[in-house]
């Protein structure tokens, strides 16, 4: 009964991380928030480039800095955004508006967040200035540095479409490898020196694990008692309870055989060996519908794109056994 339940006791792992987004009513993101968040709005402004050096004579360059082709630019954006801690990276993707050199077309951004927002660079040193970066939008000024070819006064205004905290894999997988130590040093145990009682409460603990991937709280079992006196090539028993999610009691006996464990009875079920570990749930993530891909989807249809599929919440019934 006990092992029939470790799979709905699983499903509570796997909680579409969507879900499990910043949730600070001003749209701000935690100072140590891992995930993506995928913007939406549009950009407007003036750009100039610098003409080529053959047509220089054939083309007015009435600009500073022999610049020519000054444009009012303008259309919608996408922007995904990755934040680890205060690190940002990411990309923008123009989607319609101005078409040709003078556009914003797509890049790569890195920065950091600020306590103003967020400052991020592309590679030619054109600096996007956020002063909202956040769960709900990212706002602010395109500003170029003096110098490169394509010079931008731009301004940006977009909203939060999709929120994927990611943060939570990296506590699981910590979980998990601290649950492995603890396994590997429970196996030593219950083969190594020490007292009959130590090596049986090491043997509940362990055997846990193949009911629950987190195993019992082991101040929920009571100490051994012993039941028969230890005798060479006898059977003796050592007993403790313990208290279920639920309230309730349960009892656990472990059979003695020359101070060794010889089977270990949960309950009303037959005494058996020790089993193996469930396995450790590994995390699904939702579908964000190709808001985080690098392509205009999801604004711009696409018939070779699939359609997402929606995820619901994993039901469990408890977080250990």
């Amino acid at each position: 009964m006990f092992r029939a339940a470790v799979t709905a006791l699983a499903a509570a792992m796997l909680v579409p991380l969507a879900a499990l987004a910043a949730d600070r009513d001003d749209g701000g993101l935690a100072p140590d928030f891992e995930g993506q968040v995928a913007y939406f709005g549009n950009y407007t402004g003036k750009t100039s480039v610098t003409a080529d050096l053959r047509r220089r004579e054939q083309t007015p360059c009435p600009y500073q800095d022999q610049r020519c082709y000054q444009q009012i630019v303008g259309g919608g954006v996408k922007v995904v955004l990755s934040f680890d801690g205060e690190h940002v990276t990411g990309f923008y993707y123009s989607v319609g508006g101005f078409e040709g050199p003078n556009g914003l077309r797509e890049g790569t951004l890195i920065g950091r967040r600020t306590a103003m927002g967020c400052e991020l660079y592309e590679a030619d040193g054109t600096m996007w200035q956020a002063t909202t970066c956040g769960s709900k939008g990212f706002q602010g000024q395109i500003v170029s540095v003096r110098g490169i070819p394509k010079q931008s006064e731009v301004s940006f205004s977009t909203v939060g479409m999709f929120v994927r905290d990611t943060g939570w894999i990296t506590k699981l997988g910590e979980e998990e490898a601290r649950r492995d130590r603890r396994i590997n040093w429970l196996s030593q145990k219950i083969d190594g020196p020490g007292a009959p009682e130590s090596r049986f409460r090491a043997a509940i603990e362990l055997d846990s694990f193949s009911r629950h991937f987190r195993g019992i709280d082991m101040g929920r079992v009571s100490e051994p008692v012993r039941s028969g006196k230890p005798r060479k090539n006898r059977e003796w028993y050592l007993d403790s309870s313990y208290t279920r999610q639920d309230g309730s009691t349960g009892n656990i006996r472990g059979v003695i055989y020359n101070d060794r464990l010889r089977c270990l009875q949960w309950d009303e079920e037959p005494c058996g060996p020790i089993h193996p570990p469930a396995d450790f749930p590994k995390p699904r993530l939702d579908d964000d519908g190709g808001w985080l891909s690098r392509s205009p989807a999801p604004i711009v249809a696409s018939d070779t794109r699939p359609m997402p599929r929606p995820r619901g919440n994993g039901a469990g019934n408890g977080d250990r056994y």
